[in-house]
Formats: structure tokens, sequence, C-alpha cells
């Protein structure tokens, strides 16, 4: 038995539907290429200026931070070491509770009335 046999030759519909199988299959195969060149181009594109961007901008940055905090320790130093070795302990409590009172004493002076009864004390005098 020969090939020719066991199949009969293509008719002229079947030959016009493989075509348009694999016309279809080089398209998709095509579309997900662009779709791939698309995707490598965005990649390449966004990529870089984050890159730039990083070492232009965020590394400066941070080495500023990094050498201001240094130059604030250098200069703090004395000072921290003097007023620990003078013995000038003074309880963050009571400096708050002074702020406090101190804030509080000042809102109550902006008071509307107070305003007012200071404002025809100066006119009186």
């Amino acid at each position: 038995m020969t090939t020719s046999q066991q199949f009969p030759p293509p008719t002229t519909v079947e030959e016009i539907e493989e075509v348009a199988t694999e016309t279809g299959l080089v398209i998709a195969l095509g579309l997900r290429a662009v779709e791939v060149f698309v995707a490598v181009l965005i990649g390449l594109l966004v990529c870089p200026p984050l890159a730039i961007l990083t070492f232009l901008v965020v590394v400066p940055l941070a080495a500023v931070a990094i050498a201001v905090s240094l130059v604030a320790a250098v200069l703090a130093a004395p000072y921290l070491l003097v007023r620990h070795l003078r013995g000038h302990h003074v309880p963050h409590a009571s400096v708050f509770a002074r702020r406090l009172r101190h804030t509080g004493h000042a809102i109550a002076a902006l008071l509307p009335h107070r305003i007012v009864r200071e404002t025809r004390r100066d006119a009186l005098q």
C-alpha cells in the first residue's frame, strides 16, 4: 500500500482550511512576538530612568542626610558630655509639665474676654 491509497488527495476546501489555520497560527505568533517586543521596549524605557533617578536623587539625598547627622552628632557630643559631667539632670516629666503649664497660660491669655479686658485697660491708661 502506498500513501496515496491510504489518504485521498485533499480537496480545495481542505487546502483552504489548512492554509487559513496556518495563517491564523502565524498571525497569533506574530502578535505574541509584538507583545513581547512592546513589553521589553517598555521595560527598557522605564527601568533605566528609574535607575538614573535612584542614583541621581535618592543616593545623594541619603548621603547628605548621613553627612548632616554625623555633623550634628559631632557638634552635640561636647554639649551632652558637659551636661552629663556637671550632673544637670532634669527629669523629662517636669520639663514637659512646665511647658504644658506655660502653653496653658498662653492659651488662656488669648481668650476673647481677656483680650477685651487688656484692650480696655490699655485704652484707660
